[in-house]
């Protein structure tokens, strides 16, 4: 057989393929990702402990706006496990209504977060320093979301069920880490003070060593 007809899925030996692969390269990728945006989280609350005064962020009248926006991401998340449960059954009708339920959720929440950017950036340079960077890596993360739900909308379109069968676990690995992702960016970021934070990572710290 040439190359140029070669399956859609030819497996390595009993129970890998490239859809195992493709969800191991894929949180391989995302713990990359953890590291650069682990960094800023880290800096983040090293600059309010630092200089509780110049670094610590007051949203004022929209100190509600990061709580909002992560709840919407938490509601995107869970129709993408409704839509992989359909997947799994072959509900496809299901499954595709969820999908674009799923990308309009993200879309809501790519929007709430350039305005969540836009009045960070109007706080001036402190604010800039401290969340920008996070923020922006979560903006770049969901339209890594968006396109892997235009993509799982081009395999469906294209009744192609062994491309979609390799996609759409690796999707839901991303769609699963973007919401625990955003969820501990809020309570580290935005919820939890730096003497509550420092205290929690002291217990830790206290429990491993016993």
């Amino acid at each position: 057989m040439s190359a140029h007809h070669a399956p859609d899925w030819v497996p390595h030996r009993e129970g890998h393929g490239i859809k195992n692969d493709g969800v191991l390269a894929t949180w391989l990728g995302l713990i990359s990702f953890t590291f650069f945006i682990g960094t800023f989280i880290a800096a983040n609350v090293y600059l309010r402990m630092w200089s509780p005064n110049n670094f610590t962020v007051d949203f004022a009248q929209n100190a509600d706006l990061p709580a909002i926006t992560t709840i919407v991401l938490i509601v995107a998340g869970f129709i993408t496990v409704i839509a992989g449960s359909f997947h799994r059954q072959g509900a496809w009708k299901k499954f595709q209504v969820m999908m674009g339920l799923a990308a309009l959720a993200f879309i809501a929440y790519a929007v709430l977060l350039l305005k969540l950017m836009g009045y960070t950036h109007s706080l001036g340079a402190a604010a800039w320093t401290t969340h920008m960077g996070i923020y922006v890596f979560q903006f770049g993360l969901v339209l890594v979301n968006l396109f892997m739900i235009a993509k799982i909308g081009i395999l469906f379109s294209d009744r192609n069920q062994k491309s979609l069968n390799n996609w759409v676990p690796a999707a839901m690995s991303v769609f699963l880490y973007t919401v625990i992702l955003g969820i501990i960016v809020l309570l580290v970021t935005d919820m939890i003070s730096v003497g509550e934070f420092t205290e929690w990572c002291g217990k830790r710290i206290g429990v491993l060593e016993k």
